[in-house]
């Protein structure tokens, strides 16, 4: 009973916080090679990873506007809890890979449904303009919960391996579904389709409205490749600190500073939007991604435990604008999506960014390891590629998004029509 009587918002952002405990995440590279994986393997494996959510992100976020947002939260939760008990239970690749595939899946009906819920439940109160603070909330919960994780991981990593991380991980993850289990359902619109050929149409009809939205389309488009490039830094950082002959702690303090850093820009975006404006936060954004690259470059190029360390907290920095962005973005999404469509243009953005950082990852791999016996680029190397490219394309719709607010400020300044 007095569950109940906490704010649901509140609930939702305890329960994420302990969902967000990973304690094996700081050491992952270490137990994918506990099971026989490489580095390669394990850069491979994450792309894959990211693709495979894109088989689940377009019709989490349908159902979840079907159906209530409450039940598919409690699914991305179950799911996850179902990768801990796998990987407690069994070993070997493709345990690990299976286990990988329910992390997919939980992501995607996570990432499709929890801002959904939040604005449907602040639309029942009649306080939609607190979405992009509540927002900022729940991400800020989850980046403390991995960061408190992180805090222990390397200890007990070093004390009692792996089994004791996925077993906390197992513990809580079943404490935040029953926590989940007490939220309130909020009324929302429902879609207009009613057989499963209509169903499949309407996710269509979305996409393409949304690819086709002057407003939202190229926002999107930046805003997923700059989730690209994160992701490429984030799971190239313990590969790093591998091939640096860092300490285990200084792996667990590479990802607390990384989450607190996150959780950070998570709860003071509100400020941050307003500080910069959305398209200037937006620039600042993509010179800290450049710069990021930068420091990846160097990291490689000297394989120094100290400078590799100092380099990545740079990069942890340009990471936590990229959320601040990416947070304001989905407010700006919501702000011109139709009511009954807004959990599929969420799963539509989310797609895309899982979409790009899986093609990245996998490319990386290759390019770093073709197969076959054939010598691939260093590293250092390979960033300084992909660098280069995303450079490019961020200049392109940099030109594009500027250009066409230039058109849209004339059409309204007074005394510009002929």
């Amino acid at each position: 009973m007095k569950m109940k009587k906490i704010n649901p918002l509140k609930r939702l952002d305890l329960a994420c916080f302990l969902r967000s405990q990973l304690y094996l995440a700081p050491v992952l590279l270490l137990f994918y090679q506990q099971n026989g994986l490489t580095i390669a393997d394990f850069v491979l494996f994450q792309g894959i990873f990211q693709l495979t959510g894109i088989l689940f992100e377009i019709p989490c976020g349908y159902i979840a506007d079907v159906i209530s947002k409450k039940k598919v939260l409690v699914l991305a939760f179950v799911c996850f809890f179902l990768r801990a008990a796998l990987w407690l239970s069994f070993s070997g690749m493709y345990i690990i890979l299976l286990g990988e595939l329910f992390n997919a899946l939980s992501r995607a009906f996570l990432s499709g449904v929890y801002d959904s819920y939040i604005y449907d439940y602040l639309k029942s109160e009649n306080k939609t303009k607190r979405m992009l603070k509540e927002c900022g909330r729940t991400n800020f919960a989850m980046s403390s919960g991995a960061m408190f994780a992180a805090v222990f991981s390397a200890v007990l990593y070093d004390r009692y391996g792996t089994v004791v991380l996925l077993s906390l991980e197992f513990v809580l993850t079943l404490v935040s579904i029953v926590l989940l289990t007490t939220l309130p359902n909020p009324p929302s619109a429902r879609p207009h389709a009613r057989t499963l050929k209509e169903k499949f149409v309407e996710i269509k009809d979305t996409t393409v409205a949304t690819i086709k939205n002057p407003n939202i389309n190229v926002y999107i488009l930046y805003s997923a490749l700059l989730f690209s490039t994160t992701s490429l830094f984030c799971w190239c950082f313990q590969p790093l600190l591998k091939m640096s002959a860092a300490p285990v702690l200084m792996f667990s303090s590479i990802y607390v500073i990384n989450h607190a850093l996150r959780a950070g820009f998570s709860f003071h975006v509100n400020r941050l939007k307003k500080f910069f404006g959305f398209n200037r936060l937006l620039v600042v954004t993509t010179f800290l991604c450049i710069y990021s690259f930068a420091c990846m470059i160097l990291s490689f190029h000297f394989r120094q435990p100290n400078v590799a360390f100092i380099c990545l907290i740079f990069v942890c920095i340009g990471i936590g604008f990229q959320l601040a962005f990416a947070i304001a973005n989905i407010n700006h999404i919501h702000n011109y999506a139709m009511e009954e469509t807004r959990a599929t243009i969420s799963s539509v953005n989310n797609m895309l960014q899982q979409t790009l950082s899986g093609i990245s990852l996998i490319c990386f791999k290759f390019v770093i390891e073709p197969g076959s016996g054939t010598a691939g680029l260093s590293f250092a190397s390979a960033f300084s590629v992909f660098g280069a490219f995303y450079l490019s394309l961020f200049v392109l719709l940099l030109y594009i998004i500027f250009k066409r607010s230039a058109e849209h400020d004339a059409e309204h300044t007074p005394g510009t029509a002929c």
